[in-house]
């Protein structure tokens, strides 16, 4: 009975994923007849403009009891997931019937080439598991194309040690570089399952085994 329920909840999973994936994947076509690209220079509009296909309109201001992506993934490490993005980042409304289908969606934008990032909560606020890589998941728009893409890699903080090899450094400040994101069962990283849309877009058990990649979650 219990890996029956398992299974169960998986599919459900999986199917809210593919509703999801589907609907912002469409945005990207809007966005690019509108302006062309989804270069960092237009991004304020090109939010507004993916906002208003997300939730309705006379909604849009109603914000849940969570008031930034950090408290809403238990303060999971946002700050070293995108820093200065998704940190103190308001989600969208999830009142009752406001976004579509119950799902819960948050947007941030940044100059380091990732362009605008979309977060989304398949299930909607307050429904677990809200995990990433299970209900919570991360893309972008290609800044060239706007195709819808998957976020394969977290950006932190450089060390001392890696300043003189990182972007955009100061007097003050060591700067950034990219990391390969982690997706896996055995990882205890804060910002582990950040860059699942990847597996989960190919259905593929991030392990190797072969399994579908809802079949294979904890």
């Amino acid at each position: 009975m219990p890996s029956l329920i398992s299974h169960y909840r998986h599919k459900v999973l999986e199917t809210q994923f593919k509703k999801a994936y589907s609907i912002i994947s469409q945005l990207g076509s809007i966005v690019m007849s509108e302006y062309s690209d989804c270069s960092y220079s237009q991004t304020e509009g090109i939010k507004n403009l993916i906002l208003s296909n997300l939730v309705k309109t006379d909604q849009i201001s109603s914000y849940d009891k969570y008031t930034s992506f950090f408290t809403y993934t238990k303060n999971k490490a946002a700050g070293g997931i995108h820093f200065n993005c998704l940190y103190n980042i308001s989600w969208t409304n999830s009142k009752s019937g406001a976004t579509l289908d119950g799902m819960q969606f948050a947007l941030c934008s940044h100059n380091s080439g990732i362009g605008t990032i979309i977060a989304v909560d398949t299930n909607g606020s307050g429904k677990r598991p809200n995990a990433f890589g299970h209900d919570i998941f991360f893309f972008h728009f290609n800044t060239g194309n706007c195709r819808l893409e998957p976020i394969t890699y977290t950006i932190r903080n450089c060390t001392d040690a890696e300043k003189d090899t990182c972007s955009q450094t100061s007097d003050t400040y060591n700067g950034w570089k990219t990391v390969e994101g982690e997706c896996s069962k055995n990882s205890t990283s804060t910002t582990n399952g950040f860059s699942c849309s990847q597996y989960a877009i190919a259905n593929t058990c991030p392990d190797g085994s072969g399994k579908g990649y809802f079949d294979c979650l904890p």
